[in-house]
């Protein structure tokens, strides 16, 4: 099954998995999103064919309570099972449960400020939505 996430935290996949001189921000990054993946993984290992992708469109057309264009990470990715982030009434109702609060390195390339350095995923002030293809 396949899925998408769209979220205002940077979770660049730089691929610099170790703190190096002048690189802190990229090795930030990939700690942002090692933090999706593993989140991901709780209930489903998932598979992806590239990392995420920055876009800037209209929030509210990608469940984000602003009607201002903004600046996201889309990061699409799938599962071998079927539904198993369903709940009875939301198709990605356990995406949402597991990702509220999960805390993120904040201060990167984000354009929005976040009082909180934790996934949201209820309205009003969400930062991160998923959607079931």
């Amino acid at each position: 099954m396949e899925y998408k996430l769209y979220t205002l935290v940077d979770i660049t996949h730089t691929k610099k998995y170790r703190a190096e001189p002048g690189k802190q921000k990229e090795f930030w990054q990939e700690q942002n999103f090692n933090t999706v993946i593993q989140t991901l993984n709780i209930r489903s290992n998932i598979s992806f064919d590239y990392g995420p992708e920055v876009f800037e469109v209209g929030g509210r057309a990608i469940g984000f309570d602003t009607d201002d264009i903004i600046r996201v990470w889309r990061f699409d990715f799938r599962t071998q099972a079927d539904n198993i982030y369903a709940t009875t009434d939301d198709p990605v109702g356990r995406l949402k449960e597991d990702f509220m609060a999960v805390p993120y390195i904040k201060g990167l390339n984000e354009a929005m400020e976040q009082q909180y350095a934790v996934f949201n995923t209820e309205l009003p002030g969400n930062n991160i939505t998923f959607f079931r293809k």
